[in-house]
């Protein structure tokens, strides 16, 4: 998976795990908040291992969306 793919990914599955617990907050069945809370986890490891420079293979800030060019080795990123 490139970083492009993860960053969007980590939104989608951030969403999908807020809605499952406002979702949670209406039904009120504790497995849907535990599912939700999951599904943000899982977001988040997955953009730990895969939201990296090409070039360097170190991890980007989270926030601030992808860089133009790499703030540690300088590459600009394409």
């Amino acid at each position: 998976m490139n970083y492009r793919k993860s960053f969007w990914l980590m939104w989608a599955m951030c969403v999908a795990g807020l809605l499952l617990l406002y979702l949670f907050v209406a039904v009120g069945h504790i497995a849907i908040a535990y599912a939700g809370v999951l599904c943000m986890l899982a977001g988040l490891g997955q953009t730990v291992k895969f939201f990296r420079c090409p070039y360097c293979g170190k991890l980007w800030r989270l926030r601030g969306g992808i860089p133009k060019e790499c703030p540690y080795c300088g590459e600009k990123i394409r």
